[in-house]
This record gives C-alpha cells, sequence and structure tokens, in this order.
C-alpha cells in the first residue's frame, strides 16, 4: 500500500484548504513542528520565545481535535523539516508528498531536498494570487503601488475550496505512535496563554465578530493608526500568519459585506492590506535569501553577521527591553514584550528609532521582532523592516518620534497605560 503524506506546517485549517483535496488514495496528514525556527538562534538572539512556542502548540492541538473529530489522524513530529518528512515516507512506504508551496528560504530549502526523494507537488494555499492570477517574478514592480495597480482591477480571489467527504485517512489510532515527542514537547512546554487567537475557530470566531456581528470593519481606516485596543484593528495578523485562517476565504468574507451590507473606505482598506501582505510573499519568491542581506534587494549579496559596538549593543538592548528614555518608544516595546503584538503605527515607529536615531544594523531589529510577534510572518517582518531601512521595496522611511507621539497619543493615555501598568 503506497501512502501520499500532506504536510500542513502553513495551514493549520480545515477551511479552505486545497491539500485536504490533493490526492486520492490513502494519505497521511503530517505536521513538523521545525525545532530551529523554535529552539535556535540567529545573530545571538533566540528566534522565538516561550509565548510563541506555547502558540504554536495550541494551533496543533487544535487542529488535531478538528481532524479526529472527522476520524483522520495526525502525525506530529519535531525536529527538521525534511530529515522529518524523508524518515517517515520510509517507515509508510511513502513516494508523494503533497505541501504548501512556501515563501520562506528555510522552507524552500526543505522542498528542495524532499524533492530528491519523494514526488512532490506544491499548491500555493495561502496567497491571493493564485491560479491565472500569479504574477510574472521577473517583471514583477519593485514597488508597492505599481504592483497594486497591475493587479487591482482584475483582481477576482479564487473562490475558497470546499472539503469534500473522504474516508482514505490514517485514522488517530493508526497515527498515534508517531506523536510522543510532540506530545513531551506539550508537556515540558505546558501552555498557559491567557487567550486563543490563533486557532481556526477562534479566527473564524473573530471573523464573525468583527466583520459581521459588530461590523467593525466599517470604520477600519479610521482606527488603525490607534495603539491600543480590542477593536482598532481587524486582528487576523495571528491566524493568517499561522495558516489558521484563509486569506482567501478572509478576502471573499469582506466582499461579500460589501456586497450584503456595505463597501466604504474601510472594507476596502482591509483589502488593501491584504495586497500588502501578498506584495511581500511574491517579494520573497522572487529575491529569496537576499532579504537576510545587510542590504536586502539593493547593493551586493552581504551575508556577515551585524556588528555592534559596545555602545550600540548596550542601546540595543535598551531598546529591546522597552528603557531607552524615549516614552513612545518604550510603550511600544514594553507592550511587545508583554502581549507579543504591537501596531502597525508602533511598528513603524521603534523601527525607525532603531535604525535611523540609533543607526543599529536593521536585522536585529527584524530577528527581535521575529523572536517576539505571535503574529511573526517571515515575509512580512523582513520585508517591512528593509522598507523602513531603505534595503527593501522604498527608499528609507525615518520618522519624527516627538511629531508622531504628539499625532497619535496626544494626551499620553497610551504611554501612561503601559508604562505605569509596568511600574504596578
Amino acid at each position: 500500500m503506497s501512502i501520499s503524506l500532506i504536510l500542513l506546517n502553513d495551514t493549520l485549517r480545515w477551511h479552505d484548504n486545497p491539500l485536504l483535496n490533493a490526492c486520492e488514495g490513502t494519505k497521511a496528514a503530517v505536521i513538523v513542528l521545525n525545532k530551529a525556527a523554535f529552539f535556535g538562534r540567529q545573530y545571538g538572539l533566540p528566534r522565538a520565545n516561550l509565548q510563541r512556542l506555547q502558540q504554536q502548540i495550541v494551533v496543533i492541538a487544535a487542529l488535531k481535535n478538528t481532524l479526529a473529530a472527522k476520524h483522520i489522524g495526525l502525525i506530529t513530529l519535531v525536529g527538521d523539516t525534511a530529515s522529518c518528512i524523508s524518515a517517515l515516507a520510509g517507515e509508510l512506504n511513502a513516494s508523494q508528498l503533497y505541501c504548501a508551496e512556501p515563501v520562506g528560504a528555510y522552507e524552500y530549502a526543505a522542498i528542495k531536498s524532499l524533492k530528491q526523494t519523494l514526488n512532490v507537488t506544491q499548491l500555493d494555499c495561502n496567497s491571493l494570487l493564485g491560479d491565472n492570477l500569479r504574477p510574472e517574478l521577473a517583471t514583477m514592480p519593485n514597488s508597492f503601488t505599481p504592483f497594486r495597480k497591475q493587479q487591482e482591477p482584475l483582481l477576482q480571489v479564487s473562490t475558497p475550496t470546499q472539503k469534500t467527504a473522504d474516508e482514505n485517512w490514517l485514522s488517530p489510532a493508526h497515527t498515534e505512535a508517531y506523536n510522543s515527542a510532540f506530545i513531551q514537547l506539550s508537556q515540558q512546554y505546558s501552555t498557559h496563554l491567557t487567550a486563543d487567537t490563533g486557532s481556526e475557530a477562534a479566527a473564524l470566531a473573530r471573523l464573525q465578530y468583527y466583520i459581521w456581528q459588530q461590523q467593525h470593519i466599517l470604520h477600519y481606516k479610521q482606527t488603525r493608526n490607534q495603539l491600543m485596543g480590542g477593536n482598532y484593528a481587524s486582528f487576523f495578523s495571528v491566524p493568517l500568519s499561522l495558516g489558521s485562517l484563509s486569506v482567501r476565504y478572509l478576502w471573499q468574507q469582506i466582499v461579500s459585506f460589501e456586497q450584503q451590507v456595505q463597501a466604504n473606505d474601510s472594507t476596502y482598506w482591509l483589502k488593501f492590506e491584504l495586497l500588502w501582505r501578498e506584495f511581500f510573499r511574491w517579494q520573497f519568491r522572487k529575491y529569496a535569501n537576499l532579504w537576510f542581506s545587510k542590504g536586502a534587494i539593493k547593493g551586493r549579496a552581504d551575508f556577515s553577521q551585524p556588528q555592534l559596538s559596545k555602545a550600540q549593543l548596550k542601546q540595543f538592548n535598551l531598546w529591546c527591553q522597552g528603557n531607552t528614555g524615549e516614552p513612545f518608544i518604550d510603550a511600544n516595546m514594553q507592550l511587545l514584550n508583554q502581549t507579543g503584538l504591537m501596531s502597525n503605527r508602533g511598528r513603524q515607529n521603534v523601527a525607525s528609532y532603531l535604525l535611523h536615531n540609533l543607526d543599529i544594523d536593521w536585522r536585529l531589529g527584524a530577528a527581535y521582532f521575529e523572536q517576539r510577534l505571535l503574529d511573526y510572518d517571515c515575509a512580512s517582518n523582513w520585508g517591512n523592516w528593509a522598507y523602513i531601512a531603505g534595503t527593501g521595496n522604498s527608499t528609507q522611511r525615518q520618522f519624527n518620534i516627538s511629531k508622531q507621539a504628539q499625532m497619535y497619543d496626544p494626551q499620553g493615555a497610551f504611554v501612561n497605560a503601559i508604562l505605569l501598568s509596568t511600574l504596578s
């Protein structure tokens, strides 16, 4: 009996998951928790903190329960993706692998390695521009506005797929023997997350609440530059980054709301922000590893380690701690450290401060955000940091921190709320 492996690493969901309909015959659902991404280091910094690891464990466990309710077992492995899948394929006599088309360099390298021994089929499960909308990388604009103008007029996002009835999966009883490493990891890092914002169920509930029930989407453009609160932003970034929410499904829900309830500048602007996400995804596919070069996509490739003087190292550590002495910066960084999230306005300001006020290599800021952000997305994170630095898809962007604080926190309510809560 030949088995096809269905790798769900980047599609931690049941709804609109093309991989679940990818092939006929006996199938095994698999997730590999990439150990290097959660326990490795880059530039001397841990790549993830405990909160990010716990979130990943919670979301994988939630998907496992969802699949089990449908009599589908989930094999959960811990380690290097290519090595784990190769070993599993040998044990199960599998020759076919189906997976989401990656964006990050590590994932591309893993798939390339697996192609040497397996027949690999990649489906673009997490992009808006799939199927016949797929852009040509060689001619794709390197600036967002030309990209948007090129894509927007013809943008008819594919209809989300519906899962069909299929009993040809390895059952929970057949897969449980492979899960010991993940179970041990889950027990070792037992989760105490105060809120589940990443699982599929939480994401779909948030979508119903934000768009349909409370209709906060109608005010998104007016509230998106706020710094704190429960509904100033959509907060879809966490499940989108995990693949527990389908971007195509989200887009179609916005379109349905516009058709059935109301379309305005705010409903458009949420789609506009999804196009920004899309832009960085395709830019990462275009330039691959160059995004981790000191000059990113500009200038010669330079993958040398960031160099800091003793004074710069002290400044960087104070920035990480939210203890620079600049209240607007410190409040945003302390919010990040406490919650794993930060507003878009805050992210731009703390990045500008690190790069242009402290003159520190942008890659260190991107690496620290990777460690901390619960909505960490490789392309969006590194692409946006390079954007502010001027090494990516724009000239450098420097913000006047005092002016920004006056504009977006004129009464100091945000700064006082965060800094005073830290002292109490």
